[in-house]
């Protein structure tokens, strides 16, 4: 079984995925509603939704053979993105970020 963050923008053919994409969904309305709150009051502070696909971690498939037999990213990768997001000039704001790895499919 693998999960994905990215499940907060569509909702996987996987029968086993009932309450998980539920979760990313919350997640990614609440992102929202925050960054229209801070606008609301003018505040300079980013709220940037991050929605990688499978990161091959051990919290992914544990015992699973490394690498993983399907398209993954790596940890590195998504720090990277994080970087991208955080550095970004004062005035610009990533709302959202969708990381998939090249070759990969969705549920």
């Amino acid at each position: 079984m693998y999960y994905f963050s990215i499940a907060g923008h569509y909702i996987p053919f996987e029968p086993t995925f009932n309450v998980y994409p539920g979760t990313k969904h919350a997640v990614t309305g609440i992102s929202a509603s925050l960054d229209n709150e801070l606008a609301d009051f003018g505040s300079k502070i980013k709220v940037t939704s991050i929605s990688p696909g499978l990161v091959d971690t051990e919290l992914v498939a544990p015992g699973a053979p490394r690498p993983l037999p399907v398209p993954a990213l790596t940890p590195e990768d998504v720090a990277d993105a994080v970087l991208y997001a955080v550095s970004t000039p004062p005035h610009v704001n990533i709302n959202e970020l969708t990381i998939t790895p090249v070759g990969g499919k969705r549920l």
